[in-house]
């Protein structure tokens, strides 16, 4: 079994690879016509940080550049690979050596992380973060490769997404995550699938594999879902749709260590949304967190650099309550604000936000990211975080 786990990493990049090679024969003897695109983005995102205004002040600079290849070798075959290249230079990188080893390390079972080159104020990181080959027919759809298994109802915090898990606190990543994975749906009705999805890893213990049904009622999309997550037994429930114009969504998953079932060490953690957005544009957002194993009072400071998340601990406290509003102020320009309160340790975050739009393709945002905390809590001394970024599409 140990050789087996041992070699299926090789076995999983040379499927991928053996199957993107098959259909390339294909498409040779096909009309020639484009059946490919090609996109990304370049962005350059400056970071201001400090403790308080007349402290010292952290200046840190990344320059962002993402390609995104999609190949259709036939109707049913969809070739995807989409990468990461980044090259980070600060006074961060300056001030903490082991900085790149912690934006370098790759969390997947394949490891598809790179740092090419670096110095004692810099460094390049290239992370492939989707490398997958979909097949398409009629009611089956299956996918094998690195992608995003997107589970998830609500908007900040989603006990259901058990495979790509994602800090909301990390604006600049909008694709999210990936998994190694395997993917199966089957439609079973206009409205309706059931999905199999297998992630894996180094060891059985560690797999994921997840079974979940979705389907539509009285106006409302509703999902069960239930397998192993690592090392526990998971089952959980969401939902979305309106109560009259506002929308209402919810997720709730419950673990429990299988191979400790009779201890009731299980952790519940549920995720309640809602949202309304009036005829003039104004949005409004509230959302709240359970985590029934989470710290009923001052936990510590959290490694905001290194912060290590699974759908079991999304909070570090039980509670959380998240509120948002933004108003378009012109078709060019969304400007906000939201907050996250942590009841249990009276911790706060604001998070101001400005998005202008200079073109069709060119965007300036300026995010706001504000803690504060007594001593102890999960806020306490990270201060104030400023990013200004310039974003053009191509």
């Amino acid at each position: 079994m140990k050789f087996l786990f041992k070699h299926l990493k090789y076995v999983f990049t040379l499927s991928v690879c053996l199957s993107s090679l098959s259909l390339e024969m294909q498409a040779q003897s096909t009309e020639k016509a484009k059946n490919y695109t090609l996109g990304g983005y370049l962005k350059y995102l400056h970071t201001v940080q400090f403790e308080h205004a007349d402290s010292a002040w952290l200046t840190d600079n990344i320059l962002h550049n993402r390609i995104n290849f999609k190949w259709y070798p036939n109707n049913q075959f969809t070739f995807t690979a989409e990468v990461r290249n980044r090259l980070f230079y600060g006074e961060t990188v300056k001030n903490f050596p082991g900085y790149s080893s912690l934006i370098g390390g790759d969390n997947g079972f394949l490891d598809m992380s790179f740092i090419p080159f670096e110095g004692s104020s810099y460094f390049f990181h290239s992370h492939v973060d989707r490398l997958y080959l979909d097949w398409q027919s009629d009611k089956w759809q299956v996918r094998l490769g690195r992608q995003r298994i997107n589970w998830g109802q609500c908007f900040v915090w989603n006990p259901n997404d058990v495979f790509n898990t994602y800090s909301f606190f990390d604006f600049d990543y909008e694709e999210r995550p990936g998994a190694d994975a395997l993917l199966a749906r089957y439609y079973t009705g206009t409205t309706s699938s059931i999905e199999l999805a297998i992630a894996f890893a180094e060891r059985f213990e560690d797999f994921k594999i997840m079974v979940m049904y979705r389907w539509n009622t009285s106006a409302y999309d509703f999902q069960v879902l239930a397998g192993k997550v690592q090392q526990d037994l998971a089952l959980g429930i969401g939902w979305s749709g309106q109560i009259k114009t506002a929308g209402f969504k919810g997720e709730v998953t419950w673990f429990e260590p299988y191979r400790d079932l009779a201890t009731g060490k299980g952790t519940v953690v549920a995720s309640l949304s809602m949202d309304y957005t009036f005829k003039n544009s104004l949005f409004l957002h509230s959302e709240g967190i359970y985590n029934s194993n989470g710290v009923n009072g001052k936990p510590g400071q959290i490694n905001y650099l290194n912060e290590q998340l699974s759908s079991k601990t999304l909070t570090v406290t039980q509670w959380a309550w998240f509120n948002e509003i933004s108003y378009m102020f012109s078709p060019l320009i969304k400007g906000g604000v939201s907050s996250i309160y942590n009841p249990n340790d009276a911790s706060f975050y604001m998070g101001p936000n400005v998005d202008i739009s200079l073109s069709d393709n060119l965007y300036l945002l300026y995010a706001g990211q504000f803690f504060f905390g007594p001593e102890r809590s999960q806020y306490d001394g990270l201060g104030y975080l400023n990013f200004l970024r310039l974003k053009w599409s191509f």
